[in-house]
Parts: structure tokens; sequence; C-alpha cells
């Protein structure tokens, strides 16, 4: 029982929460309904979902802080919401996603960080259309991945990119998988309410199965420890649940503990060397630690963490922890904005020493397993490592990418099984007698850190010390063999996995031991120093990258060069300016510069020799670096080891220089002279300049200073300088300013309930005339509410404002699912709806709206045998309706009859139509289909394409519209990537697009409008907030970026309004109506000019008429041919700009001019008293003269009342 009153070392590990300002801030995190934890780290990174969507991550380094810009790269993954991620274990920059697209991506992030953004991944894997639930590496085999999608678990060998294990024996949705630490079995909740323990490799793979959580909601697992798993879940009272189980009798539970009612989904994070488990709530704001025992009570609860609300956690890896703080974990919480590193620190009275109890040994970063070695039956564990700072074990490890990776893997040796594998201790191990045994360093080459003071002492010594003999290469053979002996000893230990390294406290100075200065005790743990005469010694790092956190540092940095191939020098640690003029060979450098960086440059050549990237070269800092903050950016730039070296010459040497100058020489040419000696060394790099501005960087300031603050506020971007728009375009666009203003609050409709967002894709979901909306709302079969318009939406809406209190509108009836509809551009009560059954279905609205919900028609017809895409009216022809459906054929209707019957039918497609546009005059029709071919068709000549080309690449969707009176196509769509792209063919010419346009990733497909009279053309998404405007033009560069408007809100759809309802008089050339989560709202695209009263007719050209029909469709359909029918936006009274001149002014009578005076006489000195009698006239002509005294306008008395 003496168990019981033993106490944990972890029982009082405390949650620490930095400051805000060693947080990452300023990032955009949705809400994800997926089984993945939406954040996951190695040892040099952390990657989270990015945006509400979710399709793309931010990928920043592990000890990253600071606010985040919204243009920062991303890595572009997935085309849908990524639904997990997670590292490699054994390569920090490898990383694997899951997402919604059924697609599952390797990606290879570089060492220094991503650099701009990233959409290339190593490899990709399908799933055969099924969504990707979670995915993972295995912890003991290189290169094994599983991959759990649906009902079905897969292995997948990514040295082949193949398929090497698929089990099916699951019953329901796979919710969550866990491999044990040896990596021998597997265990997987499911949504069935089971829990499953499953060996790939055996016969029979899944070995047993017992039922779980009873609750409906996700469940968790999660491997504890050799043969116990821990679950996470609801019970049957949807109170929150955790279940411990040993797997040997898997239908009986250990341990079952009901925690709350709250419905946030727990995710276990547990790690397996303190038993330390944390619990995160999706949507909790704390997290709970508990620590696991393998006794009664078995989870015994610790400190909570109380915050923001949790969006995701993760655990960073044991090599990534701040040892010398006493941190035993760190959990990363993703909130909505933010990542919030929180630090469990077990206190001690002290953290100047490494506390081994704290750190047992834990599992590395070095494999001898490969995935065919694993899938061929064989086991070895991973080898543990120490945590202590003197192993050198906490450095990152990056293998180059995946091509790299699987050579490394390929060419890995089979274990051997009666080889020992030892923990990587501090201590010297025993060598292997097989190789040759290492010479013993000598006492020279055994420095690490050594006291300052005994090496000035040794420096103002004898110059044949060991230092000089190590800074001459070449002079010593000995050296030279002592290289090569230790550069074997570090390829022999990191292939036996032990390493041998120095103690700090064994340096040597000129063959002397010599012990590190220990700093004075503190008197507090508060107080940064007890004492000020003494240096105190320098804490070992334990991670390779310089910490840029939130915890201070006990002492100085350790001395180390900036990178392996540089020279370390003392001048760079306190900045000692070079003297201009003066090589730097022979600048005052002290001689111990090379020995006492011997050990350290050591070691960063091993890293870079066992590196797979050691021969790419480093490119240099730049001014604007992703991943850091602006304050650890000057962190940098003012720490002594930057290697940073100012190249600001001092009085003494301007003068010497002027001095020496040849004296022939004017004052110009010794000028300029000097300017060219002090201009600044990053002249010289063969990099090309950078359009931002130039700035010292020894004068570089924080973003945090007050002068900078409203720069801040105004832009979240670099300041980087543009040219004109005239010397880029050319021709400046007059709708470049354009401005997008969202209507009065009073002409929105606002509170539409139950909008449906089950729409096809090929449908734009939201269509409206000038009078009313038709929206989709969600119920039984298919129906469509009518919205009326209020007034002041349009010129042409009447219906009064809408209570805010809630709207049901009335709604159309349907029987089957809604694919899409339209209303008839010449009559706004008329309304074609098309279903999946294959029917169309004509409503006539009566006047003054909808005032209740009907399920009849006014007649109904037969279009297709299956489900209609599309439905489209002609554009000038009255009665004419265009249909594609799933039978690969387009249908032109003639309206007119009392049957509607299919006039014309084309063809020619080979898979789904994904979108059809009518030219203006309506004499061509364009459609984009999923074979990846644009065609255009000319329906009264032939059923077939006239011509045919290459379109998008992807297979998501498209759209497309006439552009430039019918001379070029604009083809919205996706690339091989899910980039969404423009296109701009010329019709005349579809072989190839004459410019194409990336915008980003995102699922959301690109619904294209165009105002044709002034070319510009808007593209938006459905859940997108930002319509994007561009300039479509017949010369380069085809395509110019005008401003885009962004809403607060998303939109599930926007409808353009034809031009004879836009507000001319307001330099209004555009109005839509967007749909919202539940409102309506018009928005109005205006121009800004200054004389606004005048008609703006540079604008506004004659428009064609769409909203009358041309002719008839028996015309139409007869081949008869009518000239294009235009119209003036110009409303009675309002005078033309271009008629507006300004009156020719009459040239006015000029006053009597001043004699100028005398340039010669004013600039002759005045005698003193021609300047006062000059004064005194001035000041006369300026004070006004009067006569009059005050006295003389006051009224008198008697001459009787003297005498009283």
């Amino acid at each position: 029982m003496a168990w019981r009153f033993k106490a944990s070392k972890y029982k009082n590990a405390a949650p620490i929460v930095p400051k805000p300002e060693a947080c990452i801030r300023d990032i955009c995190v949705g809400s994800y309904q997926t089984f993945g934890n939406n954040i996951c780290a190695s040892a040099s990174f952390m990657a989270f979902n990015w945006e509400h969507v979710g399709s793309s991550m931010a990928v920043l380094p592990l000890d990253d802080c600071g606010r985040k810009s919204k243009t920062m790269p991303l890595l572009h993954a997935h085309s849908d919401t990524i639904t997990d991620m997670e590292f490699s274990p054994f390569h920090d920059g490898l990383l694997l996603t899951g997402s919604q697209d059924s697609l599952v991506k390797v990606w290879h992030i570089p060492p220094e960080g991503l650099k701009e953004s990233l959409s290339n991944p190593e490899c990709t894997l399908s799933q055969k259309q099924r969504r990707v639930e979670n995915v993972g590496f295995h912890p003991v085999a290189d290169g094994l991945i599983h991959v759990a999608s649906g009902h079905e678990l897969a292995l997948w060998d990514l040295t082949k990119q193949k398929e090497a294990f698929v089990n099916r024996d699951h019953g329901d949705v796979i919710q969550s998988t866990s491999w044990k630490k040896d990596g021998r079995l597997m265990a997987t909740s499911c949504k069935d309410r089971k829990v499953r323990i499953v060996d790939p490799r055996a016969g029979s793979a899944v070995l047993d199965a017992a039922s779980s959580h009873h609750g409906i909601k996700d469940s968790r697992v999660v491997w504890l420890d050799q043969d116990r798993i821990l679950t996470t879940g609801f019970d049957a009272a949807r109170l929150r649940q955790i279940m411990i189980r040993d797997v040997r009798n898997l239908s009986q539970t250990q341990k079952t503990l009901e925690l709350d009612c709250s419905t946030g989904i727990l995710m276990p994070l547990f790690d397996p060397d303190t038993n330390m488990l944390f619990l995160a709530g999706k949507g909790d704001t704390t997290i709970l630690y508990m620590e696991v025992t393998d006794r009664e009570p078995f989870l015994i609860e610790g400190l909570r963490h109380s915050g923001e609300q949790t969006k995701g956690a993760c655990l960073v890896p044991k090599r990534a922890l701040r040892v010398m703080d006493g941190e035993v974990n760190r959990v990363l919480q993703l909130t909505g904005s933010s990542v919030v590193p929180i630090m469990y620190q077990v206190p001690r009275k002290s953290y100047r020493e490494y506390h081994a109890d704290l750190y047992p040994d834990t599992a590395g970063s070095v494999t001898y397993l490969s995935a065919p070695m694993w899938l061929d039956n064989q086991d070895h564990p991973v080898p543990n490592i120490s945590l202590h700072p003197d192993a050198n074990n906490c450095t990152q490890i990056h293998r180059g990418n995946l091509e790299e990776l699987v050579k490394s893997i390929l060419a890995m040796p089979p274990p051997k099984k009666a080889e020992a594998k030892k923990a990587i201790t501090p201590v010297i191990t025993q060598e292997d007698p097989k190789p040759k045994p290492a010479p013993e360093p000598k006492d020279e080459d055994r420095i690490d850190f050594v006291n300052v003071k005994d090496l000035i002492k040794g420096m103002e010594g004898k110059k044949e010390n060991g230092f000089h003999k190590k800074l001459d290469n070449g002079a010593n053979g000995h050296d030279d063999e002592d290289t090569e002996d230790k550069e074997k000893i570090l390829e022999k230990t990191e292939s036996t996995d032990s390493e041998t390294c120095l103690s700090r406290s064994n340096s040597y100075v000129n063959g002397t031991p010599v012990q590190a200065p220990k700093p004075l005790p503190r008197s507090s743990i508060s107080e940064p120093s007890a004492g000020d005469d003494e240096a105190p010694k320098p804490k070992p790092r334990t991670t390779a990258v310089p910490i840029s956190g939130y915890k201070p540092r006990l002492g100085p940095k350790p001395f180390s060069a900036s990178s392996g191939s540089e020279e370390f020098s003392f001048d760079k640690v306190f900045s000692v300016p070079v003297v201009p003029g003066v090589p730097k060979s022979d600048s005052a450098t002290s001689p111990l510069t090379q020995a006492a960086s011997t050990p350290v440059g050591k070691d960063e050549e091993k890293d870079k020799s066992l590196s797979p990237t050691s021969d790419v070269e480093i490119a240099p800092k730049e001014e604007y670096t992703n991943g850091k903050s602006d304050t650890s950016l000057e962190e940098e730039v003012n720490s002594s080891d930057s290697g940073y070296i100012p190249k600001t010459p001092s009085t003494a040497d301007r003068r010497k220089l002027f001095e020496t100058t040849d004296g022939n020489q004017s004052i110009a040419d010794r000028r300029r002279a000097y300017e060219s000696r002090s201009v600044s060394v990053a002249v010289e790099s063969d990099t090309p300049p950078s359009p931002a501005p130039l700035r010292r960087r020894d004068s570089l300031k924080s973003r945090k200073s007050p002068d900078r603050e409203e720069k801040d506020k105004r832009a979240s971007v670099p300041n980087v300088t543009t040219k004109r728009t005239s010397t880029v375009f050319g021709k400046v666009s007059k709708f470049r300013h354009l401005k997008g203003t969202p209507g009065h609050k009073s002409t929105h409709v606002e509170n539409i309930k139950n909008i449906s967002r089950q729409i096809s894709g090929e449908c734009n979901g939201f269509y409206a005339n000038g009078v009313r909306c038709a929206v989709p709302v969600s119920g039984g079969g298919g129906r469509v509410a009518i919205v009326e318009l209020p007034v002041g939406a349009t010129p042409v809406s009447t219906a009064p404002p809408t209570h805010p209190s809630g709207l049901h509108p009335p709604a159309l009836l349907h029987p089957a699912v809604l694919q899409d509809w339209a209303w008839d551009p010449f009559r706004d009560e008329r309304l074609l709806v098309a279903c999946d059954d294959g029917m169309i279905r004509e409503w006539i609205i009566p006047e003054g709206g909808l005032q209740e919900s009907s399920n009849t028609p006014n007649r109904t017809f037969s279009a297709h045998p299956d489900k209609i895409y599309i439905v489209r009216f002609h554009p000038t022809a009255s009665d004419l309706l265009t249909t594609a459906a799933h039978d690969l054929t387009i249908k032109i209707w003639d309206l007119s009859l009392d049957v509607p019957e299919a006039a014309i039918t084309l063809t020619g497609h080979t898979e789904q139509i994904f979108a059809l546009d009518w030219s203006p005059c309506g004499e061509y029709l364009a459609t984009v289909c999923k074979d990846g071919l644009v065609r255009i068709f000319k329906p009264r000549s032939s059923t077939e394409a006239i011509r045919s080309g290459p379109g998008p690449a992807g297979s998501r969707g498209a759209r497309i519209v006439w552009a430039l009176n019918e001379t070029h196509l604009v083809v919205t769509g996706f690339d091989k990537v899910s980039e969404r792209q423009i296109y701009l063919y010329k019709a005349s010419d579809l072989s190839a697009p004459v410019c194409t346009v990336g915008l980003d990733v995102s699922p959301a497909i690109l619904q294209t409008h165009i105002d044709h009279d002034s070319g510009t053309i808007f593209l938006t998404g459905r859940g997108d907030s930002t319509i994007y405007c561009y300039e479509v033009t017949s010369e380069a560069p085809y395509l110019c970026a005008l401003s885009h408007h962004r809403s607060p809100t998303l939109h599930q759809g926007i409808s353009f309004l034809n031009k004879k309802l836009v507000a001319v008089e307001k330099v209004e050339f555009a109005r839509a109506l967007r749909l919202t989560n539940g409102n309506i709202e018009p928005l109005s695209f205006t121009v800004p000019r200054i004389k606004s009263e005048l008609f703006q007719d540079d604008l506004f050209p004659p428009t064609l008429v769409t909203w009358e029909p041309w002719q008839c469709s028996r015309a139409w359909l007869h081949n008869d041919h009518v000239t294009p029918r235009t119209a003036s936006l110009r409303p009675p009274g309002m005078q033309l700009l271009s008629a507006h001149s300004v009156p020719a002014a009459k040239e006015p009578v000029k006053p009597p001019q001043k004699p100028k005076p005398d340039l010669i006489k004013s600039h002759v000195p005045l005698d003193p008293k021609e300047k006062q009698d000059s004064i005194m006239k001035s000041m006369s002509a300026k004070v006004a003269m009067d006569l009059k005294l005050e006295q003389d306008s006051m009224e008198g008395v008697d001459q009787a009342e003297w005498d009283q």
C-alpha cells in the first residue's frame, strides 16, 4: 500500500499561459465538422486549418509569435475541408493531409519554412471518392501511413505509393485511430459504437471488438501503455465519458468516468513517457489535465487551464521542450483567432540544472525499420534518446523531399536482432569492437565553453599555444587526421544510435582544465539576477533554432555561429565594426576565435553532412520574413550572435579618406569616391532588387513604435512601391476605382427562414429580376420561395418593407429535387423550374406577388429522360428556352406552342455539361464540359459544335460567358491542383487561352457575370465574401484587375439586374442583389466622378436591349435575322458630359496696374530717417482718420442745472 502515499512528480504540473505577444494572433480559423484535431506540430513547425472553409493550411515555425498578415504564404492543400493532418515522427518537414475531397497528400516543408504559397504536393493518393477521416504515420516503420475513409482502413507504402493493406470490417465510419507504441497493433473507434483492435499483418485483421460509448456523437481512442487503451465519447444520456480498457479483456472496462453534459467532443492528448493526459473539448474554454495510473483511481485530476474557446489542440514533440525551464509538456491550443502555447511546468526551487527525474528517455527520431521491412513481419523498436542538453538530441530532423526520403528508406539496412540499442546519454558509451577505435580528442579540440578572462590571458601570452595551432589547418597533420577520425565517429554514431559528446565542465585552456564560473544564487525565481559582478552560466539550448518565445533567458546566449559554413568570431558576438578600407582578414580579431568555436562548428558540420539538403545554399535573410514577428526580427538584428557587422566608417576613417585622396581631384570626385566606398554590401548581391524601399539594417525599427502604428492601421502588408497603372497597362481603366455599396437597410429583406444550401454546382442558387426573387428553401421535395422586393431595392420594386422578426415567404412546391430555375427576361411574372425528374414546370406569379404556397404549376412538360442540370432563356427571342441534361444533350424549346416542343437538339458532349451561355445577339451558344473542352455552337446552322478547344483541367465545375462583342470567351474553372483560374479565349481560336489568371484555392465554383458595355467581369463563389472585378480587354494584359468588393458577411448567391434598372444619375453602371445566410440586400457598383450631375456618356454607351424581345421564337427558328436593338440610358433633361463645355469667359477689364518697383532701388539701403518716414506713411495709410471727438455725440445739460 506504500504506492498510495507516493507523491507523483507531475502532480503539481501547472499550466503557464504566455502573454498575448508570445502567441500567434490575428489568424483566420473556422469551425470544422471533422474527426481531426485541426492542428499538428513537429519539432520545427506547426500546421493548422486556415479560413472558414479549411481547405488551406498555415505552416509556421514552432516558436513563432506575433500578429500574422492575411497575405502570408499558405499551404493550398485541397479543394475541400482538410479533415486530418500529421507530421512524420522521423522527418520534421514531412506533412500528411487528408480532406473531404477524397485525396491524401504528402507535403515537404523546407527547413526555412514557407517563403511563398505552396500548392504542389510531393505525392497524391486517392481514396475512391470517399471522404478521408483520419491519416497518420506509423510510429516505427518509416514510409508507412494509415488512412481511414468511410468504413475502410488502409495502409499505404510511400516508397511505392501503393496500397499495402485494406480492411472493410468496420460497420460504419471510422472516427479515430491510434497505434500501439511498438507499432504492432492499432485501435479504432467507429460510428457503430464499437472499439476494435486491428493487426494489419494477421490473417484476420480485426483481433477483437467490443461495444463502446452508447452516444451517437463522435468518439476518440488513444493507446496508453502496453495493454491499455483510453476512449472518450458520450453515454446514452449525452454525458461526456472516459473509458479505460485492457485489450486482453476488451469487453470489460477498467475505469468509466462521467464528466459533464457539455456538447464539445473530447480530444485526448496522451504522453506515454510521463502518463500525462490532456482532454481538450471542441468549443470548450477549459483544458483538463489528468495523470493516468495503473491502479485505482486510474485517473488523477490535476490543474485545469481556462482560457479561450478551443477549436483544436495538439502536443509538441518532446525534442522541442525547454527542459531547462522545467517544461514537461506543451499543448498548442488553436482558438478562433490565435494559437496559444500552454507550457506545463513542474515547480522546482531552481531550474539551473537539468532535472533528470522529470525527463525519462523518450522515443527518438531515428528508426531502423522501413515500410517494406514492417510489411515483411519484421519488428524493431525505435531507440530511445535522452533529453539532456549535453546529449544534443533535441535537434530538428530534415531529410529532404519525398524522393530523397524514399531513397534513404530503401537503402536502410535490415536491423540486427542481437544488436542492443541503448538510450543516448551524455556519458561516453562503450564503442563497438568492430569499427576502428577513435583516438582521444586532443585538449585543444575539446573546448565547448571557456572562461573569457582566461582566454584573454592566453591571447596575451605565448602565441605558440594550442589555439594558434588550431587556426592553421595545414600546420599540423594530426589535426587533419583527427578531423577525419571525428567524421568517422559521427557517421558511426548516427548508424548505431549512440553519441559521444563532451561535458561542458571538462573544458581545457592551454592544457589546463578550467571550470566555468557558476552564478551566484538567486534570492527569488522572479528576480532576473542576484548579483552583478559575475555573469551567470549560460543555459544550454534545447532546440537547434533561436528561441523567440515568452520565457526569458537566465543568462547570455551560448556562443554559436549563425550557420555551419560561416566562421565564428567574437567580433560578431560583440558587433565590432570593421575598419573601412582594411580587409576582413587584417582586422583585429581574437586568436581564440576559431578554437573557441571548434566544437560548435563540428556539430553543425555533422548535421549539415547528414542532411539530404546540405548542398543547398541557404538564402540570405530578407527584410520581410515569413513566420517571424517584427519583434523577433529586431531581436535577431540586434543580438550579439546575429553575424551582422555594421559598415559605417568612423570619423577618423572619413578624415583619412579625404586626406589621402589625390590632390588633383575635385571635391565632387572625393565625395563620389567616398559614397561608392560606403555603399552597403547588400547592393553587390546577384539577386534582383526588391520593390520594397530599402533601409539600413542597424536602424531597423519595430513596428510597435509610435511612428509606425498609424501605418499598420492603414495596411497589413509590406509597403511596396508600385508603378503607375498607365506604365503597366498602357491606358488607365475608367472603372479601376469602382465602388460597391450595399443599399440602405430599409431596402433589405431580412430574416428569411430555412434557406437551403443543398443546390447543385451547375445552379447559381439565386435568381432575381427587378420585382421579385426566387430563393431555394429547405423542406420536402423542392421548394422555391418567391420574395417580393421592397420599395427602393430597385426602381420598379413595389412591395412594403418586411418585418424584421422573420419571414416565411410562400413557396412553389415540387415533387422532385430542384436542379435549376430561371426568370423570363421579358416577363417578370414568369418562372420556369427544372427538377431531377426531367420535368419543366412553368409558374406564373400573380400580380402583387404569391400570397400562399402552391403546388399547381401553370403547365408541365417532360424535357429530358433524366435530371436537368441547366435551364436558360434566349437573350433576344421570346418564348425560347434552352435546357441541358444528364443525357448529354442541349435542347432549345419553343414555348409559344400549347405543348412545347424541342425545335433544336445539340449533341457532341461526352461528359456532364457544366455551363452554357448565349452570345449577346443570340446567334451563338458556348458550353464548357466536364470532358475538359470548350465548345461553340451555331444552333440554327448545325447541331454539332463548329469549334472546340481545351478548357479547365479540373473536374469540379466551371462557368462561361461571352465578352468583347462576341469575339472572346471568359471561362472560370479549376486546374489540376484545385486552384480557381480565369481563362480568356478568342472565339475564333479555341486551341489555347490567350490569358490565364490564377485566383486562389477554394472549393467554391466561380459564378460569372459580365457588363458588356464596360467590359467589367464580376466573379464570386458561393460561400465567399469577396466579389472579384476585372476588365476584359483585347490587348495585353487582357484581364486587368479592378477594385474588388469585400462584404462583411458570406453570400450564398448573387444575381445581377439588367441595365435598365441602374441609376445612371448616381453613376451606377451595375446593380445586383446579394443573398446571405438569411438576408437579401441590394448592391450598387458605381464609378466616382466629380460632375455626377451630368450624363457620363463615356461610361454609358448605347446598350443592348435585354428587357424587351427583338423577335418571336418562330421568327428566330425560321432563321430570320434582325438588327440589334440598342437604347440610350440617358435620362430626359440630363446634359451630356461631352457636350458640356465651359462658356468662354469675357476678358475682364484689367485694373490699372501698380508701377513695378525699381529692383535696383529696392536693394539700396535706406537712410534711417527715410526708413522712419516710410514706416510712418504706411501706418498712416492704414489708420482711418476721424477728427470727431467722442463727447460731441453726447447730449448736454441745461444751464440751470449747473447753478443748482
